[in-house]
């Protein structure tokens, strides 16, 4: 259940990167960095819900809230492939990503509990080669199908497919055994989340829209910084509190998210703009654009599969170390050879090719550097904490992709494409010392 989740949420992401230039041209009159939260959104509300989701599952049972999280995600699909204005398609996004919340912590939980702690890594390698996998499918089937049936029949073959999850998870998952004690909901946890992170996302979204003296941006912006403290302080007095502050105290948890968290700003801001430029910039098709994208996957999921031996000889923190930094080259490659005219083979492919081994080792291990002196009774909050800032991460990398592309397009674009790639250089750069900086702790003194 947890690679088929995984596949679920990869593919969703993929097919909306794929049909976001589509969207952009149905609703043509709603600004970029509006549309833009048909991702971001999804990312906000999958943070924001994910602990009570999690509250809710101890109370209630891991099955009941999984096949449940499904559920609201196959509304989501159906209002996605059903959706008359621009505000509809967000607010499907929004719904989705509340299905997503339900499912990404239950399925870890539902996982990992059946490996011991000493082959977590293994087990969380095959669950990347599935995620790679399916980063491989999303793009080529995402545009495939965009390009046979338009933007809206990727999201009617996802309400297939979770329906297929769904009587896979009824026939296979235990029966449900709440916890005789479960923890106290914090419910206020989610509308602070969801004024803090969305308070700062629309002020960096709109800002250049509004401008920064506008009173709309002050206020967006204000409500952010206000609330942020208040929720860390909230999680500091509460242990159901959104996220568990003393979990930081284990230095390879701290290090772990660190890395994950600069990842996914990077990467997101990278995935999310990719189909534009490729559209924009080089004038390919959605299937062209599908196929390039497929190829740094692929390489992703081919290095995925030797990654849990890898990492069992050398360390996680060494992996992400060096993922990291293979990853940042990767992008300083992109800006310095990309131009205006279409050149895949010497400008993309080495990149995609090189970043795909990078971005793997980097990203999966960076969430088994994060587990790696988690234990059992733990092991839920710790999954909560990490995937709500993993996910707040990914949203915040979609805003700020969008941010730095604004409303340019074509050839005017291609200097704030590269100011993306740059971004997403420093991100994986800073991953990648966070990972060295474990690896160094964590080795014996000679």
């Amino acid at each position: 259940m947890a690679s088929a989740t995984v596949v679920l949420i990869i593919l969703d992401s993929g097919f909306v990167a794929l049909a976001f230039p589509e969207i952009e041209r149905e609703f043509s009159t709603t600004p970029r960095s509006t549309l833009s939260w048909v991702s971001s959104g999804y990312f906000i509300a999958l943070a924001s819900l994910m602990l009570l989701a999690g509250g809710l599952a101890e109370r209630f049972g891991q099955k009941r809230i999984f096949i449940g999280g499904i559920g609201i995600y196959a509304v989501g699909a159906i209002a996605m492939a059903t959706a008359p204005a621009a505000w509809v398609v967000i607010g499907a996004r929004l719904l989705q990503g509340a299905g997503a919340a339900a499912l990404t912590p239950v399925s870890l939980a539902i996982a990992l509990p059946e490996f011991p702690t000493s082959r977590r890594s293994t087990a969380i390698a095959g669950w990347a080669v599935v995620g790679g996998l399916s980063g491989v499918v999303a793009p080529t089937l995402g545009a495939i199908v965009v390009d046979l049936g338009g933007w809206r029949a990727p999201f009617v073959l996802l309400v297939g497919l979770l329906g297929l999850v769904a009587v896979a998870a009824v026939r296979t998952l235990r029966p449900d055994r709440p916890a005789s004690n479960p923890q106290p909901i914090d419910a206020l946890s989610v509308p602070l989340t969801f004024a803090a992170i969305g308070g700062l996302a629309i002020a960096l979204s709109k800002g250049r829209d509004w401008g920064l003296a506008d009173s709309r941006t002050l206020a967006s912006l204000i409500i952010g910084v206000v609330c942020l403290p208040l929720l860390l302080r909230r999680s500091q007095q509460k242990n159901t509190g959104l996220i568990d502050l003393s979990l930081f105290r284990i230095g390879s948890y701290t290090k772990g998210s660190l890395a994950s968290v600069t990842t996914q700003l990077g990467f997101f801001a990278f995935f999310f703009t990719s189909p534009l430029f490729f559209t924009e910039v080089w004038g390919y098709s959605v299937l062209a654009a599908g196929l390039a994208l497929a190829l740094q996957q692929g390489t992703s999921a081919l290095f995925g599969l030797p990654l849990g031996r890898i990492t069992e000889r050398f360390g996680a923190g060494a992996v992400v170390g060096a993922g990291g930094i293979v990853a940042s080259l990767s992008f300083v490659w992109l800006v310095l050879m990309v131009d205006e005219s279409p050149n895949f083979w010497v400008a993309i492919a080495p990149a995609f090719i090189i970043g795909g081994l990078g971005t793997m080792a980097n990203g999966a291990m960076s969430t088994s550097l994060a587990f790696r002196e988690i234990g059992d009774a733990n092991l839920g909050m710790a999954s909560s904490g990490y995937y709500v800032t993993r996910r707040i991460a990914s949203g915040l990398g979609v805003v700020l992709g969008a941010a730095i592309l604004g409303d340019a397009t074509g050839g005017d674009s291609l200097g704030r494409f590269k100011l993306v790639w740059v971004v997403a250089a420093a991100a994986y750069f800073l991953s990648g010392l966070s990972g060295f900086a474990d690896h160094k702790a964590s080795s014996p003194p000679s």
